[in-house]
C-alpha cells in the first residue's frame, strides 16, 4: 500500500512539472543574490521590482541572500533594495529578453549622523517562505528579547507554541543541539517559515532558524555586561521568601576583514556567572520526637558558563564560497536537584564540555543551479556526581532525602557527524530543490543511576497491633474500606517499627554501568515551488526518513502547499498546506533497552520490602522478584504527525499586516512505555497470587508506538512598522491538545486497557500570547518592551499507591461524592483514592496547573564619536506566575486541600 502511494505521488510530481514547463512559455524571470561589500550574503531583505505601469512585485532573500522573480512579462522594470545600515539601491533593468546571467546586487554601508530605520518587513506575497504566519525577528525586535542565551532560547520556544519545548534549532543552516549564540551575534530569527517545506523533517511550527551576523569590510567590536539580582525577580510560589540571586554576564564580539571584499570573520566570547539559591520547603520528622515539623532552607546553586565561537567566510572564486566555524562551550553547575521537597543532601554537580567544528561550501554550478554542502563535527561530554551515595528515601508531598540516585554517577560522551547537501535549480517558473542529509552518532554512556537504591513511601491505612487494616470501628477490613493515612505518617510509623508498615517499594540497579553504541539517521527530499502566475504558487515535495535503530525503513512524507493572492492590488494572501512529518527515535530509548536488558544490568523492584532501612549486601532469590527489563516492541515504528493548515493574510491600515491561521495536527504511532508482564486485572486479595503472562519473569517494560493525539489551534498575528520610530508585533494562539500518551516514558495505569488514557495532553496550553515592539523617545533613546504569557499546563492526579501491583506508582483515584467513606476533597474535585471495580477513574491530566507571564524591557542609547558610535543598552526583566513542582497531584487523606506535589 505504501509503495502504491509513493508511486502515485511521484507520478503527480512529474505531471505537475511537465504542466508547469508548458505553462511557462513566453515568460521571463529575474534572479540574483544580494551581497554586502565583503561579498557576504544579506538574508531576509525585501527586493522590490516595479514595472512601467507602477505594478510592484516583492521577494525576500533567503539565508544565502538569493532572490527570484518568476513569471514576469517582458518589459522594462526598476529594481530597488532598501534595508537598515545600507545605502538604498535602485536601478532600471531591461527584461524585454531572457536574461542569461543572475543580477547580483551589492549594497554599500550607509554611514550617517542619524540612522533611519527602513521598513523592510515582509509584505503580501505568494512566495512559500514569506508567510505572515511566521515570526520574523530582526534588529529592534531582537533588542526586546532577553540577553542571556538560555533565557532567550526559552523565550523562543514559548513563542514557537505548544510544541516549542521540543522545537528544533538551526543556526546558519546547521542543526543546533547545544547552546545558541548570544544575541549580539544574531542577525535574524525565524519561526514557522515555510512550514510545509520538504527540506526539513519537522514542521515549521517546531522549527527555529537563527541567522548569524557575517563578517564585514570594516572592523567592528562590542562589549556587554549584564547584572541581575533578586530585587528584579518575583518570588518562587513554593518559597516562603524571595531567595538571594545574582547574575553577572559579560562578553564581547569583534568582526572585520582578513582580505577586503573576499574574506571576513566574526568572533564572540562570553561568560556567565550565576549565584542562585534554591529554597527547600519540606516537612520532615523531628530527630527526637519523630513528630512532623517544617524545614525551610536556602541552598546556593552556583553555575559558570563560558562560550567562544568564531566564524569566517572566504570567497575562494567567483563561484565558490567557503565557510568555517568553531565553537567551544563549557558549563559547570553545582547543587542541582535541590529545592521544594528535595533536601540539601539530594544535590548533585554536573559539568559538560562541547567542541563543534562547522564547514560549508556554496557553489554556483551553472547559471540555474546552486549547490550547498554543510559538514558539522561535534563532541559533547557530560558528567554528573551526587553529593552523597546514600540510599534515597522518597516521601511524596513531604520530603526526599539521601543521595540523588538519578544522577549518582555518570560519564557520557556523544560524537556526532552531520553532513547535508542541497542543490537548488531554477527553470522558468520552477524552483526545484533536492537534498540529502546523513547523521552518525557514537554514544558512550557510563551511568550508575540508582546503584545505591531507593525506598519509596506511599499512603497507607490505619492498622491494629498485628498489622491488619482496620476501619473506624476497629474491625479488620480490606484495603479499600480502611482509614487512609498520608505517606509521611506511613514513614513515621515505619520508622517507629509498628507492625504492618513498610515502604511501598524498593528499587535498585546492579551490573555493568557502561553502554556504547552507534546509530545513523538519513533523510532525502525533493520539492518544487511552481510559480504558476505572479499571484499563485504551488509547492509540492516528498521526503524520505530512515534510522538504523528501527526495523521499519519505509517512511515517505509527502508535503503540499498553495499560496494565492486573490486581489489584483496584492493586499491579501490565502495559504493552505498539508503534510506528514516523521520523528526520529530518541537515542535514550536504545540506551535504556541495552542497559536494562536483564543481563548487562539488572533493575530490581521489590514491593513492600521487609529490610527497611538497611539494604542487604546480598539480595537472595527468596527476597527479590526477577529483574525488571526494558525492550522494544517488534513492530515499533517511527512516530509521525499529519498536519493541515489554512491561513489568511491581509494588509491593513496604518502600515499593519495581519494573519489568522487554523491548524489541525494528528499524531500517529506515538511512543509509550507499557508493562507487558503486569498482573492480569481482576479481584485479588493482598496476599493472593499474582497472575502474570510470563510467570518466570519480572516486570517487562516495552516501548511501543501505539499512541495517538489530536490538536486544534487558531493563531492570530499582527505586525506593523508604523513609522521609523515605532514598530509592533503580536501573536495569540488558542489551542486544544488531547492524547493518550505524553511521550516515551508515559506508562498507562492499566497496561491492558488504554480507554481511560485519552484526555488532555501535558502539552495542552490553551492560551499563549506574546507582544513586542520598539519605539524611539527624544534624544534617540530606544525602548524595546516584550511581554509573553501562557495558561497553565494540565497534570496528573494520582493516589501515591500501587493498587494494581504493576510496580508503577501512577494509579489514579476515582470520582466520589461528598460524604463517601475515605473521600478526599481537593480544589479539582472529590476523589476516592481506593477505587473499586466499576468506579469511574479520573482521566489522565485532570488537574490544571498555574499560568505564567513574563515582561522584558530593553532601553538603549547610541552615542556618536565622529565616524564611530557606541550603544549603551540596559535591560530589566520580571516574571511571575506559579510554578508546578513535580508531575503529579496526589490525593492524600491528610491534606484535604490537595496540594500539588
Amino acid at each position: 500500500m505504501k509503495k502504491t502511494i509513493a508511486a502515485t505521488l511521484t507520478l503527480l510530481l512529474l505531471l505537475a512539472n511537465l504542466s508547469g514547463v508548458a505553462y511557462a512559455q513566453g515568460a521571463t524571470e529575474l534572479r540574483g543574490t544580494v551581497l554586502d561589500e565583503t561579498r557576504a550574503y544579506i538574508p531576509a531583505v525585501q527586493v522590490v521590482l516595479e514595472d512601467e505601469q507602477g505594478k510592484r512585485y516583492t521577494a525576500q532573500t533567503d539565508e544565502q541572500g538569493r532572490y527570484r522573480f518568476a513569471g514576469l512579462k517582458p518589459g522594462l522594470y526598476t529594481i530597488t533594495v532598501e534595508t537598515e545600515g545600507f545605502a538604498k539601491f535602485s536601478e532600471p533593468i531591461d527584461l524585454t529578453q531572457k536574461r542569461a546571467t543572475p543580477f547580483d546586487i551589492t549594497l554599500k554601508v550607509f554611514i550617517s549622523e542619524q540612522l533611519e530605520v527602513k521598513n523592510d518587513a515582509p509584505g503580501i506575497s505568494a512566495d512559500p517562505d514569506q508567510n505572515l504566519t511566521a515570526v520574523t525577528l530582526k534588529s529592534e525586535d531582537l533588542e526586546a528579547l532577553p540577553d542571556d542565551p538560555d533565557e532567550l532560547l526559552q523565550t523562543l520556544r514559548q513563542m514557537a507554541g505548544a510544541s516549542g519545548d521540543e522545537a528544533s534549532i538551526y543556526v546558519g543552516g546547521f542543526r543546533e543541539r547545544g547552546r545558541i549564540p548570544p544575541k549580539e551575534a544574531i542577525q535574524m530569527i525565524r519561526i514557522n517559515s515555510n512550514p510545509f517545506s520538504a527540506e526539513f523533517s519537522e514542521i515549521g511550527f517546531s522549527r527555529i532558524e537563527i541567522v548569524t551576523k557575517p563578517g564585514s569590510d570594516t572592523f567592528h567590536g562590542g562589549f556587554r555586561f549584564n547584572f541581575n539580582d533578586e530585587s528584579l525577580n518575583a518570588r518562587n510560589t513554593f518559597a516562603p521568601f524571595r531567595a538571594p540571586l545574582q547574575v553577572r554576564s559579560y562578553g564581547g564580539n569583534f568582526s572585520g576583514p582578513v582580505i577586503r571584499n573576499r574574506w571576513g570573520f566574526f568572533m564572540n566570547v562570553d561568560r556567565r556567572v550565576t549565584d542562585e539559591n534554591e529554597v527547600v520547603n519540606a516537612t520532615v520528622l523531628d530527630d527526637v520526637t519523630l513528630q512532623p515539623e517544617g524545614f525551610v532552607a536556602t541552598v546556593l546553586t552556583p553555575s559558570r558558563n563560558f562560550n567562544f565561537d568564531i566564524r569566517t567566510d572566504y570567497l575562494a572564486t567567483k563561484k565558490h564560497t567557503l565557510g568555517f566555524g568553531y565553537r567551544y562551550n563549557e558549563n559547570k553547575q553545582e547543587n542541582l536537584g535541590i529545592g521544594t521537597f528535595d533536601l540539601p543532601e539530594r544535590g548533585f554537580n554536573r559539568s559538560n564540555h562541547e567542541h563543534t567544528l562547522r564547514l560549508s561550501l556554496t557553489s554556483i554550478v551553472t547559471e540555474h543551479a546552486v549547490n550547498e554542502m554543510r559538514l558539522q563535527l561535534s563532541r559533547r561530554t557530560t558528567n554528573a556526581r551526587a553529593l552523597t551515595e546514600e540510599t534515597a528515601i522518597i516521601v511524596p508531598d513531604a520530603f526526599n532525602e539521601g543521595g540523588n540516585q538519578g544522577s549518582l554517577f555518570s560519564d557520557n560522551s556523544n560524537e556526532n557527524l552531520d553532513l547535508t547537501n542541497n542543490l537548488t535549480y531554477t527553470y522558468k517558473k520552477h524552483t526545484i530543490k533536492a537534498g540529502l542529509r546523513a547523521e552518525a552518532e557514537q554514544l558512550k554512556y557510563l551511568n550508575r543511576s540508582n546503584f545505591g537504591g531507593t525506598f519509596t513511601f506511599g499512603s497507607d491505612f490505619e492498622r491494629d497491633a498485628n498489622g491488619n487494616i482496620i476501619d473506624t470501628d476497629g474491625n479488620v477490613v480490606t484495603a479499600p474500606f480502611g482509614i487512609p493515612i498520608s505517606p509521611l505518617e506511613s514513614y513515621r510509623r515505619t520508622t517507629l517499627g509498628l507492625a504492618g508498615y513498610r515502604p511501598v517499594q524498593f528499587s535498585i540497579n546492579q551490573g555493568d554501568p557502561f553502554v556504547g553504541f552507534s546509530q545513523w539517521e538519513m533523510g532525502a527530499f525533493i520539492q518544487d515551488d511552481w510559480r504558476a502566475s505572479q499571484r499563485l504558487t504551488l509547492s509540492y515535495g516528498l521526503r524520505y526518513e530512515a534510522q538504523t535503530q528501527l526495523q521499519d525503513k519505509i517512511n515517505f512524507a509527502p508535503r503540499f502547499g498553495v499560496a494565492w493572492v486573490p486581489d489584483k492590488k496584492n493586499r491579501s494572501t490565502i495559504r493552505a498546506g498539508a503534510g506528514i512529518f516523521y520523528n526520529y527515535l530518541n537515542s535514550n530509548i536504545t540506551f535504556d533497552t541495552l542497559r536494562n536488558d536483564g543481563e548487562r544490568q539488572q533493575q530490581f523492584v521489590i514491593p513492600s520490602p521487609i529490610f527497611y532501612p538497611n539494604v542487604p549486601t546480598d539480595l537472595s532469590d527468596a527476597t527479590l522478584r526477577q529483574p525488571t527489563i526494558r525492550l522494544k516492541a517488534e513492530d515499533l515504528i517511527a512516530p509521525y504527525s499529519i498536519n493541515t493548515t489554512v491561513s489568511y493574510e491581509r494588509q491593513l491600515p496604518w502600515k499593519m499586516f495581519g494573519s489568522v491561521a487554523y491548524s489541525w495536527f494528528r499524531g500517529v504511532h506515538l511512543l509509550r512505555l507499557r508493562n507487558i508482564n503486569a498482573p492480569q486485572p481482576g479481584p485479588e486479595g493482598p496476599s493472593g497470587p499474582q497472575i502474570r503472562p510470563f510467570p518466570d519473569k519480572g516486570p517487562m517494560y516495552q516501548y511501543e508506538s501505539t499512541g495517538l493525539s489530536n490538536r486544534h489551534e487558531i493563531r492570530f498575528s499582527a505586525r506593523s512598522n508604523i513609522s521609523r520610530t515605532l514598530t509592533l508585533f503580536a501573536n495569540y494562539t488558542l489551542g486544544s491538545t488531547r492524547s493518550d500518551t505524553d511521550g516515551n516514558s508515559t506508562i498507562p495505569v492499566n497496561s491492558y486497557d488504554f480507554t481511560g488514557e485519552y484526555g488532555r495532553s501535558s502539552q495542552d496550553v490553551r492560551h499563549q500570547v506574546f507582544v513586542g515592539g520598539s519605539f524611539t523617545l527624544p534624544w534617540n533613546v530606544r525602548v524595546s518592551p516584550f511581554f509573553n504569557a501562557n495558561s497553565g499546563r494540565p497534570f496528573n492526579i494520582t493516589t501515591g499507591r500501587d493498587n494494581n501491583r504493576d510496580t508503577t506508582i501512577n494509579d489514579r483515584p476515582a470520582f466520589a461524592s461528598a460524604g463517601d467513606p475515605g473521600a478526599i476533597v481537593t480544589p479539582f474535585g472529590i476523589f476516592n483514592p481506593n477505587p473499586l471495580p466499576g468506579d469511574e477513574i479520573v482521566p489522565r491530566n485532570y488537574g490544571q496547573g498555574p499560568g505564567f507571564w513574563n515582561v522584558n524591557m530593553s532601553v538603549s542609547k547610541t552615542f556618536g564619536f565622529g565616524t564611530a558610535s557606541g550603544n549603551f543598552p540596559g535591560q530589566a526583566a520580571n516574571r511571575a506566575g506559579q510554578q508546578q513542582q513535580g508531575q503529579d497531584q496526589r490525593a492524600q487523606a491528610q491534606n484535604q486541600r490537595g496540594q500539588r506535589g
